[in-house]
């Protein structure tokens, strides 16, 4: 994971706003579960200035594959696109105050460095929970499913889940489940399960565990109530986020700096075919 701020600075009076911003969002997108490339793709993502923004994604229509005979013509298709919008229509902001007694004692702002762990934190939670609630919101009503929990009911739930992305056409490549430590619980006691850096030395990033049944597994306690498992491909929805604003200065009417940041994101579910909720039964 990064280290923010760097090494051997003193955070406040070398403040460049660019390069903290730039700092901030690596440790940011390493904890992020449901907002991370595992589960969501990021192809819009460079076009987000500030929030009430609205990228225009055109999807492409698939082009039809007709039979060959030989010497036979084969006419051009016009390719034909579907627009949507993706929306910045999430936004969250942090500010904190540090004194200049505390920052004179904190060895070199270890303060600021500790306040700003926690803001990563608050983000991650925040976007995690954004992202769950509009994947939720778009999934297909045939696609939200319950199972039981248990080590085999686990394991044949995601071979189910697996086959409703076979008859969708969602590729095999990259496909994910995110669920909850309790359903991790009962993942990690069958004997499919494939462990990834789980009890070693490597630290977990994006709360990914292992795999199980073709799945990547990630895990986090903030998915959305009443959902204890979202399986899919990051095909299904794409997602973008930007620390748009990041500013250190004195505080008006106090001895002490204030840093303060404004997160924003966007989601959109765009194959919901590629997507599946479920909650236990």
């Amino acid at each position: 994971m990064a280290v923010f701020p760097a090494s051997g600075t003193t955070p406040v009076s070398k403040f460049i706003p660019e390069i903290w911003a730039s700092e901030l969002l690596i440790p940011l997108h390493e904890e992020l579960v449901l907002a991370s490339p595992i589960c969501v793709n990021n192809d819009y993502e460079g076009e987000i200035s500030g929030p009430g923004d609205q990228v225009h994604i055109n999807s492409l229509t698939r082009p039809t594959v007709v039979d060959y005979t030989r010497n036979a013509d084969v006419n051009a298709q016009l390719l034909d696109t579907e627009d949507q919008i993706l929306a910045i229509d999430h936004g969250k902001a942090f500010a904190f105050a540090v004194d200049d007694v505390d920052r004179i004692q904190s060895a070199g702002g270890e303060l600021i460095f500790k306040a700003t762990e926690e803001s990563i934190q608050a983000l991650r939670v925040a976007a995690d929970a954004y992202v769950g609630a509009k994947m939720v919101a778009g999934a297909l009503a045939a696609n939200k499913k319950t199972f039981t929990v248990g080590t085999d009911d686990v394991f044949n739930a995601l071979v189910d889940y697996g086959v409703i992305l076979d008859n969708a056409d969602v590729p095999l490549w990259k496909r994910f489940a995110v669920v909850k430590p309790e359903i991790k619980a009962a993942m990690l006691k069958h004997d499919r399960f494939v462990a990834s850096s789980y009890g070693s030395a490597i630290p977990i990033q994006n709360g990914v565990i292992g795999s199980l049944a073709g799945f990547t597994i990630a895990v986090t306690p903030h998915l959305p109530s009443g959902v204890e498992m979202i399986v899919g491909s990051p095909a299904a929805c794409t997602y973008g986020d930007n620390l748009v604003s990041l500013e250190s200065f004195r505080h008006p009417t106090k001895f002490a700096h204030v840093v303060r940041g404004l997160h924003v994101a966007g989601a959109k579910v765009t194959r919901p075919e590629a997507l599946i909720v479920a909650s236990t039964a």
